[in-house]
């Protein structure tokens, strides 16, 4: 049974307790997309965990008092998979959100990025998103040769959970990293305590600013507003056509900028709004956003008071564990990439990631884009085959 199918047999929303167990089981349902992004960020990029979740658990309580519905943020995917694979550093990653956030707000004070949505061609975007698939992909290889049995047994296990749909993979792993680093010695029981947070309060730089936004953010801004405003926005009018009206590219685009302007200040991550966020937590049992405010505060305990253990337990993460995670994202996202498959689309969606994976983001969006216009008439044109069938 598909989400769309279980939303309209489960109407009126109005019988589910914001503060309930499902919402709390829902809460949780975000993570499994969440929590190698967080990973990579911490152990890899070295952000500062209190920094991330508080920011990222602020965000979401605020976001679920306002809206009431399970719409959790999600990192920057384009931003993420590039700062992790080039091992960025936290005041460039800071500085590219930064720099989103300022186009999400103006473009959310225009009020005019609905008809904006329209015009950005898909096939230019599924380039990128091919691109960020062998990127993160190589990434995933690298890191799993730190302990390839290790990563062929995580691969086997995401393998066989991925028909269970409320057994988040993710989760499963995280837990076993964890069993391995107390079952080694690189974390104990006595780490396991209270202390208060050491923020890193960060200044974007118009240097770092400029040059994460031309490799990364410029890409980014093109894929958020296509694949997923679109996608989030047609979610919302699925499985909450009573609330449709409060949700558009305006007001997503809003709280992105908002977001976005404030959070680098305190090292959260580039933070967006995504389908998958909330398909995930309403697949968990969410139905309002009572699963954002559990989820918020939990993040936020674990920012204020669990930080530094936090930051070493991330920092000693077996790489070959998140290798496996990654190689999974790596492949929805090369799904994705493939979504309504057409020989005519596909040389330039390919020629487009070819030049995302060896040179860069931007560069390839945009030599996709290029491409599309050109061959603009050969790809829009229907084929002589289903002229013919449709005259007879």
């Amino acid at each position: 049974m598909d989400l769309k199918s279980e939303a309209s047999e489960q109407a009126p929303f109005k019988k589910y307790k914001k503060l309930s167990i499902k919402e709390f089981g829902g809460a949780f349902g975000d993570w499994g997309t969440l929590v190698p992004f967080i990973i990579g960020y911490i152990a890899i990029v070295g952000l500062n965990p209190a920094g991330i979740f508080f920011c990222l658990g602020f965000t979401n309580l605020i976001l679920g008092v306002k809206f009431n519905l399970p719409l959790p943020v999600q990192p920057q995917k384009t931003i993420s998979t590039i700062a992790i694979s080039q091992n960025w550093s936290p005041n460039l990653v800071i500085s590219t959100g930064f720099g989103t956030g300022i186009v999400w707000f103006i473009l959310g004070l225009s009020k005019k990025l609905n008809n904006i949505v329209k015009r950005v061609p898909t096939i230019a975007v599924r380039g990128v998103q091919l691109g960020l698939a062998l990127i993160l992909g190589w990434t995933a290889i690298i890191m799993l040769n730190d302990n390839l049995i290790l990563g062929i047994i995580s691969i086997s296990i995401i393998v066989l959970l991925i028909k269970v749909k409320k057994v988040p993979s993710a989760i499963i792993l995280m837990f076993i990293g964890i069993f391995i680093l107390f079952f080694t010695g690189a974390l104990t029981f006595s780490e396991i305590k209270f202390g208060l947070p050491r923020f890193e309060f960060q200044v974007p730089t118009i240097e770092n600013l400029l040059i994460g936004m031309l490799i990364a953010g410029i890409a980014q801004l093109f894929l958020t507003l296509t694949n997923v405003m679109i996608a989030t926005i047609s979610l919302v009018k699925d499985l909450f056509p009573e609330k449709e009206d409060i949700i558009d590219a305006n007001s997503l685009a809003l709280n992105m900028g908002i977001m976005n302007l404030i959070n680098p200040f305190l090292g959260g991550m580039p933070m967006c709004h995504g389908s998958g966020g909330l398909a995930a937590q309403y697949a968990f049992g969410a139905r309002t956003g009572g699963s954002m405010i559990f989820e918020g505060i939990i993040e936020i305990i674990l920012g204020l008071f669990f930080s530094q253990m936090l930051y070493k337990f991330f920092n000693q993460f077996p790489k070959a564990i998140l290798g496996a995670m990654l190689i999974y994202i790596a492949i929805l996202l090369g799904r994705i990439a493939f979504k309504e498959f057409n020989l005519k689309t596909f040389p330039i969606i390919l020629i487009s990631a070819i030049i995302c994976f060896a040179f860069n983001i931007a560069l390839g969006f945009f030599i996709g884009l290029i491409l599309f216009l050109v061959f603009r008439k050969k790809i829009e044109e229907p084929q002589k085959g289903e002229e013919n069938s449709e005259n007879d």
